[in-house]
């Protein structure tokens, strides 16, 4: 990778709104070939995190994305149970053992979902042979995860040796997440934030199918989400090329977790929180937003 600032695109491979209705299995996975075009069109490199069960129910679309498209997955948990009301160990190991099984090899990422990982479970990934944890959205979201105190850059979790914690981007000062789902919502008004915002380096651009793609699953979202989630989603896959190309005018070079890994890993020795929040692509910021109404976007 060269000295540009870096980008790197995820996606969360996962049952749409996790239902566990054999009616509403995965519908977005009927867009599967658009989507791939519109990767393929736009020319970035998409990092999979895929739920261990995806993986076993859909073991041909997992080989279609992975042959068709410049990617690498990585693990979005076994059964993306958002109550937790399971061993995380065995959850993992759960998780492993599907990967490994279709992959031939245990993942060395993980992303929790709705990035609900508590302080205990790094040391956990760390000892079950993860390099790195995505699942920190150093933001704000009611009831979920508070981490206005985390860093934007990649850091050392508390109690992990080597483990590296690569953080979802969201803007310096503002906290407002870099994120499909933040742009869906927020539409136009945000793309021209991102031209003027700082920007943090790495910048992990966190999305699902469902940000892009609108189903049956949708109607069934209580209120207000179902709203939210509609919002702007017929012209959701327009906003996000539009973002890609305001990225790379800002100078970001996409590429995958790995290469985020390979040019940004810190010396593991302890976690050094500058409250400045320095290492961010400075520009002059000229919009003022406030986003405590959006703690009901999918960062799921």
């Amino acid at each position: 990778m060269s000295d540009d600032p870096l980008a790197c695109l995820t996606l969360d491979l996962e049952n749409d709104w996790y239902f566990d209705d054999p009616e509403y299995d995965h519908l977005t996975f009927e867009y599967i070939d658009d989507y791939i075009e519109e990767m393929q069109r736009l020319d970035v490199p998409v990092t999979f995190f895929v739920v261990g069960k995806t993986i076993e129910r859909y073991p041909e679309v997992i080989d279609k994305l992975d042959t068709e498209l410049d990617s690498e997955f990585h693990l979005h948990s076994y059964q993306h149970d958002t109550s937790k009301s399971y061993d995380f160990r065995t959850e993992i190991r759960k998780g492993k053992e599907a990967f490994a099984s279709h992959f031939g090899s245990e993942p060395t990422g993980y992303r929790a979902p709705q990035g609900n990982i508590a302080p205990a479970e790094f040391a956990i990934l760390e000892d079950e042979g993860f390099d790195f944890d995505s699942s920190i959205f150093p933001s704000f979201r009611p009831g979920v995860y508070s981490n206005l105190d985390k860093p934007l850059a990649p850091y050392c979790p508390e109690g992990t040796d080597e483990l590296v914690e690569v953080p979802i981007a969201a803007t310096p000062g503002t906290r407002i997440l870099v994120c499909q789902s933040y742009l869906k919502l927020l539409g136009r008004p945000y793309l021209t934030y991102l031209k003027y915002a700082p920007l943090p380096d790495p910048l992990v651009f966190n999305t699902h199918l469902q940000d892009f793609y609108e189903t049956d699953s949708h109607d069934r979202l209580s209120q207000p989400k179902q709203s939210i989630m509609k919002r702007n989603l017929d012209g959701s896959l327009e906003l996000f090329a539009d973002a890609v190309e305001r990225l790379r005018s800002r100078g970001y070079e996409f590429g995958t977790m790995t290469d985020v890994i390979e040019a940004h890993s810190p010396s593991c020795v302890e976690l050094v929180y500058d409250s400045t929040e320095v290492g961010s692509r400075e520009s002059p910021d000229p919009v003022s937003q406030q986003h405590d109404h959006l703690s009901t976007t999918n960062d799921d």
